[in-house]
């Protein structure tokens, strides 16, 4: 069984996310959004931000739970959280 994993940086959306799309080809699909600690810890996450992040992030949760799936949050490296899920998940490929 070949297990896929769906990194979510920037296209927090189900519908029209060709990552999703090349990952489903996979039977099995892990669903990840890595808060990097490099960008909470800078400048850029304001409050205003953190919170549409935050909103964007619980409407992906629900739009992957309609389809079956779940979404897998981590907080550092994203390339170490990555590398880390898919030892985890056995995953042969990352998208």
């Amino acid at each position: 069984m070949r297990t896929a994993i769906c990194l979510f940086t920037r296209n927090l959306r189900v519908h029209d996310n060709p990552v999703l799309r090349h990952a489903a080809r996979a039977d099995r699909v892990v669903p990840v959004f890595v808060f990097d600690e490099g960008v909470i810890r800078s400048d850029y996450m304001r409050p205003n931000r953190t919170a549409f992040l935050l909103d964007c992030l619980r409407d992906l949760k629900h739009a992957l739970s309609e389809l079956g799936a779940g979404l897998v949050v981590r907080t550092g490296n994203p390339a170490a959280e990555v590398t880390r899920l898919a030892d985890e998940v056995d995953a042969s490929e990352v998208h």
